[in-house]
């Protein structure tokens, strides 16, 4: 997860709620405190309200809109999976600050996310999309009363339609022995070393060069194995979205989105949708030294196909990632493959 060492303050924790609390409905009126979901930008913040409704359990709001200008829908008819993702990780910020009364720049750090959505409930409609989170947290770690980890599973819906299910498990750590595992990785360095030519964007699913977070292919690549492409990852630090903030390392949002865009890559021509992604985040990746994206494609069913990614920095695996993708039906109505 993206750490701001700038976030200083603590957070002001709402009361304990009251009995009833659990019997209104969730307000769409305004967003969430930038800082209790880690963001600078209002635009980027797409929680509204939260309740409790049990010792760890929560309900929480949040809006997706039709205009992101990262989050776009895809193909012009899908709202853009990734939301819910965005959606569930500003979920454990904001429920780590505000019921466990974790101070904002206590870092934590992002070990599993992944989501799974029915795809027809995704259809984009003239207005942005009202959703709730339903949250159990579970394998819940205290330290007094402050939370020191937790993996949460969350329902998403939108109204009565059920958009689909999520999981993340995080940890948290006091600044200092973040620090302390960082070592020279804790400040952010002065610069970035010089990136690679960007991918084509219609080749990835994106509109603008800038949005691209995958490279030209790598050629004379003696690793990979049939059936694999490799792309080192770019890092764009002026992106509005992927770096709304300042951080110490490569955010897991944009790790989730290279994969997205490899499985683009090898499952396009077309708008390509993946309704379902599972990540996992084994170390953190790092600024100053390449990193390759290496993806394979696979066949598991008529109509159905997955792909597998994995990032390799300095000779070992730092993120994989499970996509299931679907490609949009061609105008004359025929099937994705």
């Amino acid at each position: 997860m993206p750490v701001d060492l700038s976030f200083r303050s603590s957070p002001t924790a709402r009361n304990p709620p009251p009995d009833e609390e659990h019997l209104r409905p969730l307000s769409f009126e305004q967003t969430a405190p930038r800082g209790l979901v880690h963001r600078r930008a209002i635009g980027e913040v797409l929680l509204t309200d939260w309740m409790r409704l049990g010792r760890h359990r929560f309900k929480v709001g949040a809006q997706w809109p039709l205009g992101h200008g990262f989050y776009a829908p895809v193909g012009g008819r899908w709202l853009d999976p990734l939301l819910a993702a965005e959606s569930i990780r500003q979920t454990s910020s904001l429920i780590s600050h505000v019921f466990y009364a974790l101070p904002l720049d206590h870092p934590s750090l992002m070990t599993d996310l992944r989501f799974a959505l029915v795809p027809d409930a995704l259809h984009a409609d003239r207005g942005p999309f009202d959703v709730e989170l339903t949250v159990e947290g579970t394998d819940v770690k205290l330290r007094g009363d402050r939370l020191a980890g937790m993996t949460m599973e969350v329902g998403l819906a939108r109204g009565a339609v059920v958009l689909g299910r999520g999981r993340m498990t995080f940890n948290c750590m006091h600044p200092s022995i973040y620090r302390r595992l960082r070592g020279t990785h804790a400040e952010i360095p002065d610069g970035l070393p010089v990136q690679p030519v960007p991918l084509p964007p219609h080749q990835v699913g994106r509109a603008v060069e800038a949005d691209v977070v995958l490279g030209a292919p790598l050629a004379g690549d003696a690793s990979a194995r049939p059936g694999e492409s490799a792309w080192p990852l770019r890092i764009n630090w002026a992106h509005p979205t992927l770096f709304d903030h300042p951080t110490d390392h490569v955010p897991g949002m944009l790790l989730l989105e290279a994969a997205r865009q490899a499985a683009h890559r090898l499952a396009g021509p077309g708008a390509v949708l993946t309704p379902a992604m599972a990540g996992r985040f084994h170390r953190y990746v790092e600024f100053d030294s390449p990193c390759v994206v290496r993806a394979r494609l696979l066949t598991t069913g008529a109509v159905s196909r997955e792909v597998r990614v994995a990032a390799e920095q300095d000779g070992a695996v730092v993120y994989e990632c499970a996509l299931s993708v679907r490609r949009a039906l061609a105008a004359s109505g025929e099937g994705d493959w």
